[in-house]
């Protein structure tokens, strides 16, 4: 590994503060300062950042703190701080029990760095009481608006596992390589993978932190990891400093289960337990802060049916007893509140379903947590009952996110939830209720879907969503989706259809590989692309390893022949399935290009693979043995000091690929035409002929008409929505070779009416010439205009 080129900011040091400033009583800074993406979905003319932090006052004193931020130490400025108290609903409703492991109030503090200019570094400084002297300083990347960017890809990773019959106890820290790793990405020498940019922001898929979600949580497992100071496969990286991290929420992140959270607390916690000490739920609504363009009334509390929900997701519960406290569910929300640059707003009301650009790639993050499917959740063994299917999902949510990719020009369409619609692992694989937006999303141009709650990497075939893809998994009648397998990502790199990952592998241990606890279950099937054999769970319950073991076509496997016959027997729809080492992703975007990495922990130079076993740790991306890892990093869990000495090694490729999109000139053809004169007032219709010629099937088509002056729709089609002054007609799949005609009925504005939109500014000239042109995009190929047409409207 070559030396990091990253700054390190000094450890964090107690400063003495003068009198009036602050309370007299000690204080911390329980989180360093750390950036985030702030309230900047849309491109605005400016970018946005955040930079936050963390104290245990119980008061807020914004006045002690001071930021300035600037792209040279000549161009500082400054920006306001804001401060407000967190973790301390529970005082709202004094008929509540406070636990004694409660975490008690904090501070957060953020200010909002509004202004910024785009794909341009800029240093910020903080300083204040608990800081270092000469205060705290980092540096960070606004986004970018060009056609390359990189960025990188975890998930389920915070939690440190107890080491079975350790005395004294200890506990793993798997995520700190993890984190070490994706910070010096740009510096890894990983074989058969070329050299890496630098990430410009990170995507998580959920699970970020375990058990609960709670204050806790973040304190033991994630802050001190992800926001270290020094960059080592032992303690983590001082990541969240300098990059953006998007994270969606996973069931985890919500309170364990995603159907509902216990806002009071567990009989059972304590530091590195993963259980709630107290009045500090749901925090990642108060440590983040993330785009605020979702839909409001659809986050955890409500629990929907479909298009009918009651509030019902929030309960208090402690040692038996159960409360109701209104006041306490109002003044957690109330906690959420902040601008971080669009207006004020409370972050719980937005922040479980959002947007964002980034280069040319949009990317939509859902919540999918089963509180959305009338709180359905089941992880009993495939073997046992057969599965069953989910309520639809809520319209709300569907509209929004219709009216969201619609929106879009950009070229790629990248969307995240945590719950795996196409996932393997036999733990997981029953709470498939995302199978209800799969069509959606392949319709409306979505080309990658990242997912996490399986601890492993996963990568489907292709697939597209057939009639019966959301249906409960049975072997009668037709597949429940196609896949194309003759896509490799190296010859053949023009995917017929969404290719599905699972990137759940940054640092829990795993669900559905072999191998010795905590890192592996020898109790599970082991589907492993390396695995093979059988295993048995009792009579008449012999199961195979391996990828004989995978969902089929039909979204059945071999664990529900108890129920369906033939499970599991049909063309399978996952391609690579990595689950015995931790691994990320790391994605280089290119124009029309996108390539995946994705690389493993690092390795030791030596392997115990045996005759008997020949791949303990799973195999890379060509079939060889994947080396052991580095030996685990243990804390002691009395101090949070690490016990275990420094380790270093080299990462394997588990997997890479690409995905192309075409250009089509003239291969795809879009003839626009339109009569050359129409009375004013009248109806005007515009015929698109489209021929495709390029060998592709095109999914996920749409026609994008500009709507010309004075010009609306006359009545409603389907598939079709008005965006402002545009059209957006979504076509669906053009098979290679089709042909297809499509037709806009639009009223035309007569004299009067063209004179007041003239005078309103939304008409212009003199002359009435309607003009327009098409544009075609599609998921698969890059767009392609019409010819241009004008119509004269005679008065």
């Amino acid at each position: 590994m070559r030396r990091p080129r990253h700054p390190i900011a000094a450890m964090l040091a107690a400063t003495l503060v003068s009198a009036g400033t602050v309370p007299a009583q000690a204080m911390e800074v329980t989180y360093a300062p750390y950036i985030q993406p702030g309230d900047a979905s849309p491109r605005a003319h400016r970018d946005v950042k955040v930079i936050a932090w963390q104290t245990d006052e119980t008061t807020p004193h914004p006045e002690a703190y001071r930021i300035e931020y600037g792209p040279t130490p000549l161009a500082r400025q400054s920006a306001r701080v804001n401060g407000r108290v967190v973790d301390d609903y529970l005082s709202a409703d004094p008929s509540l029990p406070v636990p004694a492991t409660a975490s008690g109030a904090h501070v957060n503090y953020y200010a909002t760095l509004t202004g910024l200019k785009y794909d341009t570094t800029y240093a910020y400084h903080v300083y204040g009481p608990g800081l270092p002297a000469d205060g705290f300083h980092a540096s960070f990347h606004t986004r970018k608006l060009g056609d390359r960017v990189a960025f990188q890809v975890v998930g389920d990773e915070g939690f440190f596992p107890t080491v079975p019959g350790s005395d004294p106890k200890r506990v793993i820290n798997w995520e700190a390589r993890i984190v070490h790793e994706m910070f010096e990405a740009d510096t890894l020498d990983v074989p058969g993978a070329p050299d890496l940019p630098k990430p410009d922001f990170a995507l998580n898929t959920g699970d970020n932190v375990y058990n609960l979600g709670t204050e806790g949580d973040y304190r033991d497992f994630w802050m001190p990891v992800w926001n270290n100071d020094v960059s080592s496969n032992e303690t983590g990286a001082p990541y969240i400093r300098h990059i953006p991290y998007y994270i969606v929420a996973g069931n985890h992140d919500l309170g364990g289960t995603g159907s509902s959270a216990n806002l009071l607390g567990t009989a059972d916690a304590g530091r590195y337990s993963g259980n709630s000490g107290g009045g500090d739920a749901l925090a990642y609504f108060n440590n983040y802060y993330f785009p605020l363009n979702g839909p409001t009334g659809v986050d955890l509390q409500q629990i929907f049916n479909g298009d009918t929900h009651t509030p019902d997701g929030f309960y208090f519960a402690y040692q038996g007893t159960t409360y109701d406290s209104p006041a306490a569910i109002e003044a957690l929300r109330a906690s959420t509140e902040v601008n971080t640059g669009r207006g004020t707003k409370r972050q719980i009301d937005h922040m479980g379903n959002y947007s964002f650009d980034q280069g040319n790639v949009h990317f939509v993050f859902l919540d999918g947590n089963p509180h959305l499917f009338n709180a359905l959740l089941s992880y009993e063994a495939n073997y046992l009952s057969p599965p069953t299917a989910f309520p639809t999902y809520p319209g709300v949510l569907r509209d929004w996110l219709i009216k969201d990719l619609d929106s879009s020009d950009q070229p790629w369409k990248i969307v995240v939830f945590h719950h795996p619609s196409f996932s393997s692992s036999n733990s997981t694989v029953r709470n498939f209720q995302m199978r209800r937006v799969a069509k959606l999303l392949e319709d409306h141009g979505v080309n990658l879907v990242f997912n996490g709650h399986a601890h492993n990497y996963q990568r489907t075939h292709p697939l597209r969503a057939l009639a019966r893809v959301a249906d409960a998994p049975d072997t009668a009648g037709e597949p429940a989706v196609a896949i194309d397998t003759a896509f490799d990502g190296a010859r053949n790199t023009v995917p017929d259809g969404v290719l599905y990952l699972v990137e759940g592998a940054g640092g829990r241990d795993s669900h559905d590989s072999g191998g010795e606890s905590p890192r592996g279950n020898a109790n599970v099937v082991d589907e492993d692309d390396s695995a093979t054999g059988t295993k048995t769970f009792g009579a008449g319950l012999t199961f195979p390893n391996g990828p004989a073991a995978w969902l089929d076509t039909h979204l059945t496997n071999p664990q529900m022949a108890p129920f369906i016959a033939n499970a599991g027997q049909g063309p399978k729809i996952t391609a690579v399935f990595k689950g015995r080492v931790f691994s990320f992703g790391h994605v280089v975007v290119d124009d029309n290009r996108l390539s995946l990495y994705q690389i493993s922990e690092p390795l030791q130079e030596r392997s115990s693979a045996t005759a008997d076993n020949p791949y303990p740790f799973g195999t890379d991306i060509n079939g060889e043995p994947v080396n052991d890892p580095i030996p685990d990093t243990l804390l002691d869990p009395a101090t949070g000091e690490i016990v275990t000495a420094p380790a270093t090694g080299r990462p394997a490729l588990l997997d890479a690929f690409t995905v192309t999109k075409p250009r089509l000139h003239g291969r795809l053809i879009a003839r626009l035409s339109a009569p050359r004169e129409v009375d004013g007032g009248d109806t005007l219709r515009y015929r698109l002929h489209l021929r495709n010629r390029s060998g592709y099937a095109l999914n996920g088509t749409q026609v994008i008409l500009p709507l010309p002056d004075g010009a609306r729709p006359a009545g409603s089609m389907a598939g079709l929505v008005q965006l402002d002054d545009r059209l957006v007609l979504t076509v669906g799949r053009l098979a290679a070779g089709e042909t297809r005609d499509v037709q806009f009925t639009l009223h035309t504005a007569d004299r009067q009416a063209h004179e007041r939109h003239r005078a309103h500014g939304r008409a212009h000239g003199h002359d009435r010439l309607l003009k327009t042109r098409a544009t075609v995009r599609s998921a698969t190929a890059m767009p392609v205009q019409s010819n241009p047409v004008v119509t004269r409207v005679d008065d």
